[in-house]
């Protein structure tokens, strides 16, 4: 059993906005000596509502960070759940995490937007583990969506702290064969699941493209797995281990929990994923072929079933 603690980290963005309005407060100060009163005072305003908000944003940071610590080092994990501190009341149910850049100009910042799904609201010590489908696609930018069981603590001190829980549990199910050709050159794919792996070989003539390259993923965020001439190459989508993440909801982002567990591009979880073979060719455009395989919690019952294929459902947001 994993136990990680993800924070967030604001503190460089508001040491800039309170540099950049400490600048712009020292011009309108100049501005007195030859300027009207009330325009200094008007070019004033505005680094004043920057360093407010960013103190705000600051604030929120390292509450929540103050928060998530605080129940990371005094909760005990186990392979069955998490043992709480003290009685705590608390939701579950699942938390996504949409991941986004967007651009102004020539400033670009990052957003998120956040959502909590509540299954039931409870009172206790201790939580279980929830061995329940959840999915993560999400580039090393942090652009991607998160998709999780997830515990939401309500009670001080420790209220928005939140739990997000990845399984170690699950199959990888389907095979088929790839072929890519252009003019003499031609490579051929071939892919099985095999417990929590995907297995494949890649068998290849070259003579003018430069080498077959392997991805998977779906929609717009895809992870290189391997690439080269003549190889094999071996992809789990599933954790080597079960985790649990102690972070706070309201700050909480998939570019962290990035930066905190994987540190790369990250396709891990279940449900329907692709394989994509290509065929890098020099000055022309790249042959790619796409195939699908699956990724399946193997749990009995017909509420496991309605989960999955809602879960899948939600995810066509990516294709």
């Amino acid at each position: 059993m994993q136990k990680v603690l993800v924070r967030e980290s604001g503190t460089l963005a508001v040491f800039a906005v309170v540099v950049f309005a400490v600048f712009f407060i020292w011009i309108a100060i100049g501005m007195l000596s030859f300027a009207p009163t009330w325009f200094a005072l008007l070019f004033l305003v505005m680094p004043v509502l920057f360093i407010l908000l960013a103190l705000a944003k600051g604030t929120s940071v390292f509450t929540g960070n103050k928060k998530a610590s605080a129940l990371f080092e005094n909760s005990e994990v186990s392979e069955s759940g998490v043992t709480l501190p003290e009685e705590l009341e608390y939701e579950t149910g699942r938390v996504t995490l949409d991941g986004y850049w967007t651009s102004t100009g020539r400033s670009r910042s990052y957003n998120v937007r956040r959502s909590f799904e509540v299954r039931e609201r409870k009172t206790g010590t201790f939580v279980e583990f929830p061995d329940e489908p959840f999915r993560v696609q999400v580039l090393r930018d942090g652009t991607g969506r998160v998709e999780a069981p997830a515990v939401r603590i309500l009670s001080e001190p420790y209220r928005d702290a939140l739990l997000i829980f990845f399984t170690d549990e699950g199959e990888v199910t389907g095979s088929g064969s790839l072929t890519l050709s252009k003019g003499s050159d031609v490579a051929t794919v071939t892919f099985r699941g095999e417990g929590k792996e995907l297995r494949g070989n890649v068998q290849a003539e070259l003579s003018k493209a430069r080498k077959v390259r392997i991805e998977v993923g779906s929609g717009k965020v895809w992870k290189r797995i391997a690439e080269g001439q003549s190889f094999d190459f071996t992809f789990s989508p599933i954790p080597e281990e079960k985790t649990v993440v102690f972070a706070n909801y309201k700050t909480v982002s998939p570019m962290s929990l990035v930066k905190a567990l994987w540190r790369d591009t990250a396709v891990l979880g279940h449900g329907a994923f692709e394989l994509k073979a290509v065929l890098d060719v020099p000055l022309a455009r790249d042959v790619v072929e796409k195939a699908e395989f699956q990724v399946e919690l193997k749990k009995e019952g017909n509420v496991e079933k309605r989960e999955r294929s809602e879960f899948e459902e939600e995810w066509g947001f990516w294709n």
